[in-house]
């Protein structure tokens, strides 16, 4: 395992994280939280670890697109969050994240063609994706005190695990990849679990 990628890992594990995800969750329950997530994975790896001479960068680098047939202007793409030693800055180690919920892309089922396209066709180091499982009954309590439309969220939740076992299936079945499962479960402002299902390439 990469050195930085381990450290990332650790932050996921650590106290302080979820502490700080609960407080995310219950600031903003109302939105989907990748970049949210990203950004506080950033900012505590770099908290801990920017002294040591490797630091977490988002939306860095941007890669150029292949262009398709006829296309002639050059289009590019930015990675989600690299791990960057400063020995050396053109080697990062480039993550993806994704954010989702039980019931989306039909419970997972064909979830090989996103991590296809995502982890192995961008060649990413790492691919992340977190799904948020929270409690349906308590999030429409709270969102119907405080929201004049509620969201779909509730309706995205999920009464069995088949998703998760789908998933697991998924990820640990990827070629050339080590896979990682970690499960946080929050309080505030309902009961929501984040399930991080991680790859990292061998």
């Amino acid at each position: 395992m990469s050195k930085m990628f381990k450290q990332l890992l650790s932050i996921i594990e650590s106290d302080e994280f979820r502490v700080q995800l609960t407080e995310l969750n219950n600031n903003f329950f109302n939105l989907k939280q990748e970049l949210h997530i990203r950004d506080l994975l950033l900012a505590l790896f770099n908290k801990y670890h920017s002294q040591k001479g490797v630091r977490a960068i988002a939306e860095h680098p941007r890669l150029e697109k292949e262009k398709t047939t006829g296309e002639e202007r050059t289009s590019y793409t930015r990675v989600d969050l690299s791990l960057v030693d400063e020995n050396f800055p053109k080697n990062p180690f480039k993550i993806e994240f994704k954010y989702h919920f039980p019931k989306d892309k039909g419970g997972f089922s064909e979830y090989q063609e996103s991590i296809q396209k995502h982890f192995k066709n961008r060649k990413s180091n790492g691919f992340i994706l977190i799904v948020c499982d929270s409690n349906a009954n308590k999030r429409k309590e709270f969102e119907k005190i405080w929201l004049s439309k509620k969201t779909k969220f509730s309706k995205l939740s999920s009464e069995d695990n088949i998703w998760k076992e789908n998933l697991q299936e998924k990820f640990k079945n990827t070629a050339d990849s080590q896979a990682y499962f970690f499960e946080i479960t929050v309080e505030k402002p309902f009961e929501t679990t984040y399930h991080f299902f991680i790859l990292e390439r061998k």
